[in-house]
């Protein structure tokens, strides 16, 4: 039983991923999910991941929900994790259900993301960060765009949230010289 908690404790809060990867550091407190959260702001819509496809999957496979598509272009609040990536892409974070560590080392398009995954672009001064990986589950706001796009890095996305400036701060770390205050 020892050996399950500790590859959990691994899988979940990796201090350092294999291969040189970057430190994971507690989600900005601002961000971070401890308990339950209050209602979302008026004209924001709450968001879960369990929420984004038609169920039962279908003969088509999977097919975007009445509810994502009618959120299309939306305010949205969305809770997950954020995958951890050995080189992440500036002003771009991936939002999953579920902790998962992206590697680059052998099939960097090959990965494990699930269906689910949304791509989370930042705004303003802090588009041209790279993040850290951060552990834990973490809250975000922002406007919801539905349908195919192709990231910068080749990634291909079928949902993805825009982030405001504010919001955009709020995921750089404390020592960041570009920080708003």
């Amino acid at each position: 039983m020892p050996a399950v908690v500790a590859i959990a404790a691994l899988l979940v809060c990796p201090l350092v991923l294999a291969h040189g990867g970057q430190a994971t550091l507690g989600a900005p407190t601002a961000l971070a999910v401890s308990g339950v959260l209050p209602a979302p702001p008026a004209g924001v819509a709450e968001l879960r991941f369990n929420e984004m496809f038609q169920r039962p999957v279908g003969p088509k496979g999977l097919e975007p929900s009445a509810r994502l598509l009618a959120l299309d272009g939306l305010l949205v609040r969305l809770v997950g994790y954020m995958a951890s990536a050995e080189s992440p892409t500036p002003g771009r974070l991936i939002l999953s259900p579920l902790p998962i560590a992206l590697s680059d080392e052998d099939e960097p398009l090959a990965d494990d993301l699930p269906a689910q995954a949304i791509f989370v672009h930042l705004s303003g001064p802090a588009a041209a960060h790279t993040l850290p990986n951060y552990s834990g589950l973490i809250q975000l706001q922002g406007r919801l765009s539905v349908g195919a796009s192709e990231e910068p890095d080749g990634h291909l996305s079928s949902v993805r949230l825009m982030l405001d400036e504010q919001a955009s701060q709020q995921l750089l770390p404390p020592a960041s010289p570009r920080r708003l205050r």
